[in-house]
């Protein structure tokens, strides 16, 4: 039986829709690949690219209780409900950060 293409496993992913982004041993950080068609080249490091999300922390104060809380958000659940206008909002804490998941 002949032996699987090196890439097999993420040419089938990328055929399904997948993001791929690369990575060459002269580079850093990982690329998408332009206009997602990949080389596939045998000397090149591939990857799905991973879900990431960005994320805050804020300090506020609930009604339920006296309590000062730190909490975190998404920026999507930020969009839908921007925590800046909750009554009990004080203050960021922090930049946004960007995780891969």
């Amino acid at each position: 039986m002949n032996k699987p293409h090196k890439h097999a496993a993420l040419i089938k992913a990328w055929a399904d829709g997948a993001v791929i982004q690369y990575k060459d041993p002269h580079m850093s950080e990982w690329e998408d690949v332009l206009d997602n068609v990949p080389g596939w080249c045998m000397l090149t490091t591939y990857r799905i690219k991973p879900k990431t999300i960005k994320y805050r922390n804020f300090l506020w104060k609930t009604y339920l209780t006296p309590a000062v809380v730190v909490s975190v958000v998404t920026s999507d659940e930020n969009y839908h409900e921007n925590r800046e206008t909750w009554a009990g909002f004080i203050k960021w804490l922090g930049d946004w950060q960007e995780v891969e998941i």
